[in-house]
């Protein structure tokens, strides 16, 4: 019995302005695939109007077998119900919130039916420096680096050689590993839709002297004894995610990227912790 395919999932990640809108519109625009993009809110994608076939409450149908969807109550939701379709799409795009961490976000596609592609995260020129330096979300803007596999400078048109190259510095000191290119708004979706297929050799060759590990039965009493669990990690593990249960029954969502760790609740079931080492 041949396995049922498993759909790619590609996360866009990008602090606010970075970008994101402008790619979507260029993706659905411009797609010779069938692309389902999972947005946050149809009002920051303004789809061409010539495009959409057909509007449903959460979805909008378009002429080149693309769909649009919105995030209701559950992104998971979403997933499910795209598994659902008649004519499944060759690639799911997903829009993080502009102050969502990717890796987070990313954890969603691997529901069964998926698979993770990877996590592009578009940094913006004109206002890395600054975001970077904020006292308030300057943590988000790291964590969004460091969740990436492919790193796009956006809006270097609009922007000098020598802040493009402080910007490279700081994005690099980050996330050291990770493949980082230059971009400008018109070449965003040729980016995208030339390297969709081939994210997953992208990352292989950027982190051959990785290897991943499962911690498949992982309960803890508190988020104390969890974060305490969390920090006593091996320094070779660059990067840890996964669903808990505690004592109480509540679930958190873990990630570990680097020194920075992060607990959220969440309602997913538990999946164990996803560890990823250096050899």
């Amino acid at each position: 019995m041949t396995p049922t395919p498993r759909i790619p999932v590609l996360v866009i990640g990008g602090y606010l302005g970075a970008g994101k809108t402008t790619l979507i519109n260029n993706l659905l625009s411009s797609a010779t695939q069938r692309i389902a993009v999972v947005v946050n809110d149809f009002g920051s994608v303004n789809v061409d109007a010539s495009l959409i076939r057909e509007r449903h409450n959460d979805t909008i149908e378009l002429t080149n077998g693309c769909i649009c969807c919105a995030v209701g109550e559950s992104l998971a939701d979403v997933l499910f119900s795209i598994l659902e379709r008649t004519e499944l799409p060759d690639i799911v795009v997903i829009e993080a919130s502009g102050v969502a961490n990717p890796a987070a976000v990313a954890a969603f596609a691997h529901i069964e039916g998926f698979h993770h592609l990877g996590n592009v995260v578009l940094v913006d020129a004109t206002h890395a420096l600054e975001t970077a330096h904020d006292s308030l979300v300057g943590r988000t803007f790291a964590l969004q680096v460091q969740a990436a596999h492919l790193l796009a400078i956006t809006k270097s048109d609009q922007s000098t050689d020598s802040v493009i190259s402080e910007v490279r510095s700081i994005v690099s000191s980050l996330a050291p590993s990770t493949p980082l290119v230059l971009t400008t708004s018109a070449t965003l979706s040729s980016l995208m839709m030339n390297m969709a297929p081939h994210v997953d050799s992208v990352v292989t060759e950027a982190h051959t002297e990785f290897s991943t590990t499962t911690l498949s039965h992982v309960s803890a009493q508190d988020e104390k004894q969890l974060l305490a669990f969390l920090q006593n990690f091996p320094p070779n593990v660059v990067r840890a995610k996964g669903v808990v249960e505690l004592a109480s029954g509540d679930h958190r969502l873990v990630q570990k990227v680097g020194g920075t760790i992060s607990i959220s609740p969440t309602e997913l079931p538990p999946t164990g912790i996803v560890l990823i080492s250096l050899k």
